[in-house]
């Protein structure tokens, strides 16, 4: 089986799963899982892209094309940088705060361009921001270059969740007008997996995936693995025992809230999965994931 071309969307910054969730990607792909394509930062933060350059270069992968935001204002608050400062100022990285990473849109463009027909996976572990302008500034070339799409947002089959809470016109431009599948991961279900908890004892201090989870105050007790299921989903399906709802449309309403309308539709979202306690051992092993 051939490596899912991959491209990951995060807001690497607020909660520690983003970094969880580079890092699973990583172990995927020393395992020939996946190729990472590019990684795009959604948020104002200036500390976003060094961060996942740096959480890049310390598993040996320092050239992979990131993106960013080039918009003020959208989740740059210090609360919204628990740790991606401490990482992109601590590690080597080509950006540490500058302004120097790719608009996000713009290398979103160029690399599905180069991309051949129907090849990609993007797995967004954010809001929509970068997605939604992606659509309305290309939404000819999404639909020929993209495969499929795996958001982690909402909560299902109805409620509320940060993602798309924070902004929640580009969730509801997402999930009316994205041309090809997409599989919703929600607030639910990860939740009842927690990862993190091995960071402390089998990994070394200065990991930057340990320091993301220690600045955040995850450690001992560990993290809920929303942002490392959806990474899970994009590069292996529901190979590993998820459960998938049947077709129908993820409909958001203006306050952010979402409820699922089954029926002819071209989303899923991920019900449960079927040894949840093995999902949860397996997220922990890449976590922990040493090799490079």
């Amino acid at each position: 089986m051939s490596a899912i071309q991959i491209i990951l969307d995060t807001d690497i910054g607020p909660d520690c799963d983003d970094a969880g969730a580079v890092a699973v990607l990583h172990a995927l792909r020393r395992r020939g899982e996946a190729a990472i394509v590019g990684m795009m930062h959604c948020t104002s933060s200036c500390w976003g892209a060094g961060c996942l350059d740096a959480l890049n270069t310390y598993y040996g992968c320092p050239d992979i094309p990131i993106g960013t935001l080039r918009e003020p204002g959208f989740l740059a608050e210090a609360r919204y940088e628990t740790y991606n400062k401490l990482l992109a100022t601590t590690y080597p990285n080509r950006y540490r705060g500058e302004w120097e990473a790719p608009e996000a849109v713009r290398l979103y463009r160029r690399l599905l361009t180069d991309a051949p027909d129907g090849s990609l996976v993007i797995a967004a572990i954010g809001p929509l921001r970068n997605l939604a302008a992606l659509l309305r500034a290309a939404p000819e070339l999404v639909a020929r270059k993209v495969r499929s799409l795996i958001v982690m947002g909402g909560s299902y089959p109805a409620g509320r969740e940060w993602n798309f809470e924070m902004d929640p016109a580009s969730a509801q431009l997402v999930a009316a007008a994205w041309p090809t599948p997409i599989l919703f991961a929600g607030y639910e279900v990860g939740s009842e997996l927690l990862t993190g908890r091995r960071l402390r004892t089998e990994v070394p201090d200065e990991h930057p995936v340990r320091q993301a989870y220690e600045a955040f105050g995850a450690l001992p007790a560990g993290r809920p693995s929303w942002d490392l299921i959806a990474v899970m989903l994009a590069v292996r399906g529901s190979r590993d025992g998820w459960q998938l709802s049947e077709p129908g449309t993820v409909e958001i309403a203006a306050n952010g809230s979402n409820r699922w309308q089954p029926g002819e539709g071209r989303h899923r979202y991920v019900v449960a999965a079927e040894s949840p306690r093995r999902i949860e051992r397996l997220l922990e092993d890449w976590l922990v994931d040493m090799m490079g």
